[in-house]
């Protein structure tokens, strides 16, 4: 039996899958969740300090995937996650907003992120030539089962690991059904070896591109970034009956609730006073103001530090030791720098096209 050219070449890529799988795990996924393991860890150690609120850990990963994609396989498995990000709005927004950055900065718009990773930019030539074969490849990408999400690194690492297998599997079953399809021609069998040779899964980083003390530095300052962003409340309030609008009577407050907006969000919350309506019962119409949650002096100088270590200046005014204990200064100017930094470090660490890996 004479085995033709095209044949030796798609036989040749899947000998290669195995060692690509083993190129993503090793130098990308592995370092990725052990960075997240340490970031958790020194960020468990600090609130606990502190006895800050918890926050769902679960949460923060998919948080730190979404803003330091590094490589489009992050990417598309942040995107897969998404969904864990249940209730804190300028995170979903955040989050959705820098993963569509990243995809439409590399013209992946395919509406299965997964697929992308996959096969990437040749999606398009291939369903030209064997449409037949992407879609039933692709179809493996896809699961309605619920998987079982804790958010330790255990988890994570599992999932990513599942997600990179799923991806392997894709692409294998797309080349041995373009190998034993008698209707796409020899010509056309050897130009789908020349794009699988091109797909970002096929493009692995050949040595580890992770140092992962630095990322973990990134992602941690990131979770205080995010419980920043979280400290805002929009206060309703009225004088207390007999007093007068900023006076010395304690306000008489109807309501406190979280700030869903970005405060570069041009529909941010405005302090507005109380107007007097001379109503017997109700003599001022309800004002507002933001308020902000007590971020606490071990996590700020926690944020100072990280904010020094990851290239940028002193997040918190410098405070003597009183100050430390007895004010806060989170306000306006320290949610913008959150907003500002979030959007830096997801710049920095943004991958330019398919197979670029830019992991820190």
């Amino acid at each position: 039996m004479i085995v033709s050219a095209a044949t030796d070449r798609l036989n040749d890529i899947l000998i290669e899958l195995p060692k690509y799988k083993s190129q993503w795990e090793t130098n990308v996924a592995n370092p990725y969740v052990r960075a997240y393991d340490l970031a958790i860890d020194n960020y468990q150690k600090t609130t606990k300090a502190q006895e800050s609120r918890d926050r769902m850990l679960a949460e923060l990963f998919v948080f730190s995937a979404s803003v330091l994609t590094g490589s489009i396989m992050m990417a598309a498995f942040a995107t897969t996650s998404v969904r864990v990000l249940a209730g804190r709005a300028a995170l979903r927004v955040i989050c959705n907003n820098n993963l569509n950055r990243t995809f439409d900065l590399m013209h992946a718009a395919a509406t299965s992120k997964p697929v992308m990773f996959a096969l990437g930019g040749v999606l398009d030539e291939a369903k030209k030539l064997a449409n037949k074969q992407v879609t039933s490849a692709a179809e493996k990408l896809t699961s309605s089962a619920p998987i079982a999400s804790a958010p330790t690194a255990l988890n994570f690492m599992t999932r990513i690991a599942d997600f990179i297998d799923t991806n392997h599997i894709c692409v294998h079953d797309f080349v041995r059904g373009v190998q034993q399809d008698n209707s796409i021609t020899e010509a056309n069998k050897s130009r789908l070896a020349d794009l699988v040779g091109k797909t970002p899964f096929c493009n692995p980083p050949e040595s580890r591109r992770v140092d992962e003390n630095r990322l973990s530095r990134k992602m941690e300052l990131l979770f205080y970034m995010s419980a920043v962003l979280d400290s805002d409340k929009l206060v309703t309030y009225v004088p207390a009956t007999g007093g007068t609008a900023g006076g010395m009577g304690r306000d008489i407050e109807y309501s406190k609730n979280a700030i869903p907006q970005l405060p570069s969000a041009t529909d941010y919350p405005k302090a507005t006073s109380p107007r007097f309506i001379g109503r017997p019962l109700q003599p001022f119409e309800p004002g507002q103001r933001v308020e902000y949650d007590n971020i606490g002096s071990v996590v700020r100088d926690r944020i100072n530090t990280l904010s020094r270590l990851t290239g940028n200046s002193s997040f918190y005014p410098e405070q003597n030791f009183a100050e430390k204990l007895l004010i806060d200064p989170t306000g306006s100017t320290q949610l913008a720098k959150a907003e500002q930094i979030i959007n830096r470090l997801s710049t920095e660490a943004r991958p330019k096209q398919l197979t670029d890996v830019r992991m820190i």
